[in-house]
């Protein structure tokens, strides 16, 4: 190749290159427009300019093709390189990236399920703070600081000023060590105080809500009430004056009733008395704080055995301590194939020679009963394990809890002693929660005795109470 066809080719590359530059920095098309126009009107659109950045959530969606002066205001010409849903009611807004960056305009979509734009909308825009507006506003801060400097250099300025000023800080130390003073000698009075309107408080909580529900109760018989109440006032008096004289016998130490008041024994045997019934309420409040701090659940739920066309029913409560991840399972289930009950007869034979035979028989029965079983549980994020009895019979078992725990597997393996030769039961079950109180259940019931033909797959279903149903239903019942 000659040299002026390599200097052709070079200049012909680098005209490309920059060809392809320009292009890229006004970001030219070619074929028509991409995507629709929208217009925005603006109060103030300084700093905007042609090619500036159009975005919705941060994200570039178009640039500014027009900016047009109609009627006093700023029309701003949008042209969106994306199909955006814009709906009534969307607005847009002229930001800074960063507190020196480019302008830009921000796109605000109407609120979701509005109708859509009408073609050749014009949207209203906000503007944001100038700066002009920014430093006219630090000037006025600036007057009024100046304002109060002046006014404290006046009062508290020379020796005048400097006077004022000891005689409130020492003022302010002096108070300061007097309420000190009056604190620390009175701190117990203060908290016993404290206290006890604490507990009036509470009590008057306790009374307001009794007298409310005793007048919504007795609001009919309240008139009656009242006609009732002038009849046993005159009654009243008579007793009033009957129970003057005996009171007036009993502090004069007659009668029996006397005695055991004006005795000193008897008022030592009575406080010691009302003390150990204080102790007696407070253990009971301290247990029903206690049951109060547990979480119950209850639950009910059914399986359909396929292999045997058998069914077999759960009623399960669940306990769980408040802010604690362990709980405790007690859960009655029906058994399908019966409770083993072994029988022993033994029979003594005695035969004419004398000599004796003894013949020992057992004897397997199953019978349909009810199995109890009783769990220990902990929780460790998605996992759960737990052991205790299962079904009679000692097991253990773990869960696995995703989606919000309404998608569950459980994996469970109990009565390791079976004395026919059968392999442990063990039972893999799946559940999932349409709702938090209704379920449905499946899965494949004793899979380690295929040989014997014990196993089978299941299906159910299953309804639970938590401890706010347990609370509204307690609630709605009639008092």
């Amino acid at each position: 190749m000659s040299n002026s066809a390599k200097v052709g080719a070079f200049f012909l590359v680098v005209l490309v290159l920059a060809g392809l530059l320009v292009w890229k920095i006004e970001d030219l098309r070619f074929g028509g427009d991409t995507g629709k126009t929208i217009s925005v009107q603006f109060d103030d659109v300084a700093g905007l300019k042609l090619k500036s950045d159009v975005r919705m959530a941060g994200v570039l969606v178009g640039k500014v093709a027009r900016i047009r002066l109609i009627g006093g205001k700023a029309v701003v010409d949008i042209e969106l390189t994306r199909d955006m849903a814009l709906r009534e009611g969307s607005s847009a807004s002229i930001q800074s990236l960063g507190m020196l960056g480019d302008k830009y305009v921000e796109l605000i979509p109407g609120p979701v399920g509005g109708p859509a734009l009408t073609e050749g909308a014009v949207l209203k825009g906000d503007a944001p703070v100038s700066f002009d507006q920014i430093t006219r506003l630090a000037r006025d801060i600036e007057v009024d600081i100046r304002d109060i400097t002046s006014n404290l250099k006046e009062s508290l300025g020379g020796a005048l000023g400097e006077e004022r000023l000891t005689g409130i800080v020492d003022n302010i130390l002096v108070l300061s060590q007097e309420l000190r003073k009056i604190l620390e000698s009175n701190r117990a009075n203060i908290e016993s105080s404290t206290a006890n309107f604490k507990e009036f408080s509470e009590q008057m909580t306790r009374l307001v809500d009794r007298i409310d529900r005793l007048v919504a109760a007795n609001s009919g018989n309240f008139t009656e009430g009242v006609e009732n109440a002038k009849d046993l006032t005159a009654k009243l008096q008579t007793t009033v004056d009957n129970m003057n004289a005996i009171t007036g016998k009993i502090a004069q130490g007659q009668g029996t009733v006397g005695n055991l008041v004006n005795s000193d024994e008897t008022s030592k045997n009575l406080n010691e008395a009302l003390v150990s019934v204080k102790e007696g309420v407070d253990n009971l409040t301290d247990a029903m704080t206690r049951v109060k701090k547990l979480n119950l659940d209850l639950g009910l739920r059914a399986e359909y055995l396929t292999a045997n066309g058998k069914g077999k029913g759960y009623f399960s409560i669940d306990l769980q301590p408040a802010g604690t991840p362990r709980f405790y399972r007690v859960e009655l289930s029906s058994q399908p194939y019966g409770v083993r009950h072994d029988t022993t007869t033994i029979t003594t034979t005695t035969f004419p020679d004398g000599h004796t035979e003894v013949v020992r028989q057992d004897e397997a029965e199953f019978k349909d009963s009810v199995a109890l079983s009783v769990e220990v549980g902990y929780r460790v994020g998605h996992w759960v394990g737990r052991a205790g009895l299962i079904e009679n019979s000692g097991g253990a078992g773990i869960d696995y809890l995703t989606l919000k725990d309404r998608l569950r597997f459980s994996a469970e393996v109990w009565n390791f002693g079976d004395e026919d030769g059968l392999n442990p039961h063990a039972k893999l079950t799946g559940r999932y929660y349409f709702t938090p109180a209704i379920f449905i259940t499946g899965g494949w019931d004793d899979l380690l005795n295929t040989k014997a033909n014990r196993d089978s797959f299941f299906v159910g279903a299953g309804i639970r109470w938590g401890d706010e149903d347990m609370k509204y239903v307690a609630g709605s019942i009639p008092r």
